[in-house]
């Protein structure tokens, strides 16, 4: 009879088990997510079912834009007043080892003046050396206010082999993280970042050009800092077409800022 009892027991015990398991959607339980920080996070891991869990922790839209002497005579006044959330402007600096933008430093004051966060980009070329390059944009750079990790520009290549470029940057690349104490942010179309950089450089912040609605896919385990996705922004006080550009949403704009 105890025996009888006992496999009875052991029955109701298994059946209740059994329900609770089937009762439970294994799908929603992650046991180790992704990080949601950090160079190596890949967006596309995401489903929508986590996405949901880290809706509070992501930041809303901070954009940006970047320009040069070719978006003419820039009245700051009218942009700050038709773009009063614009949070930071990325100025074009250097090119090679001697050119400077004839705007680079009024663009970057004006910038200034009216409150932006300002960074300065180089445009590196492979016609000359990373220690030529770099005293350049150093010299530029240390004459205004800059408040944004350095940004190094790298869409060609000049007719060198891969490698040959690979170090060049990064031998400019650790002169900057020297000199300025952070990890300096690359720009690339989608197209020439992966040609050239990919997955090799994919540890540093990344600025990357692709319009439309698709949003950049780098090659390798990795993600965009910054996308640009207009290059045909107008802006009120800006003479020509803008590049506009938004940040990754599981960063702040403090990741960027030096």
């Amino acid at each position: 009879m105890k025996r009888i009892f006992r496999n009875i027991l052991i029955l109701i015990g298994f059946l209740l088990i059994a329900g609770i398991m089937s009762a439970i959607d294994f799908d929603k339980i992650r046991l180790f997510p992704p990080k949601v920080t950090g160079p190596c996070f890949d967006y596309d891991y995401w489903d929508a079912k986590y996405e949901k869990s880290l809706k509070a922790k992501l930041q809303p839209d901070i954009k940006g834009i970047d320009i040069s002497h070719h978006q003419g005579d820039i009245d700051w006044k009218m942009v700050k007043k038709a773009q009063p959330k614009l949070a930071f402007v990325y100025v074009k600096c250097t090119e090679g080892k001697s050119y400077v933008d004839p705007k680079f430093k009024i663009n970057a004051e004006g910038a200034a003046a009216v409150g932006y966060k300002v960074g300065a980009y180089h445009y590196f070329r492979m016609t000359s050396g990373a220690h030529e390059q770099f005293e350049n944009f150093k010299a530029q750079m240390d004459a205004v206010q800059i408040d944004l990790i350095p940004m190094v520009d790298v869409e060609r290549d000049d007719g060198k082999p891969r490698k040959e470029l690979q170090d060049s940057l990064q031998v400019l690349l650790d002169l900057l993280e020297k000199e300025y104490g952070k990890r300096p942010m690359i720009y690339g179309t989608n197209h020439s970042y992966n040609e050239y950089c990919a997955p090799e450089f994919n540890h540093y912040p990344l600025y990357i050009g692709r319009y439309g609605k698709n949003k950049p896919v780098i090659t390798g385990p990795s993600h965009y800092t910054i996308w640009q996705y207009s290059e045909n922004a107008r802006i009120p006080g800006i003479p020509k077409t803008v590049d506009m550009c938004k940040m990754h949403p599981v960063y702040s704009q403090k990741y960027i800022e030096l």
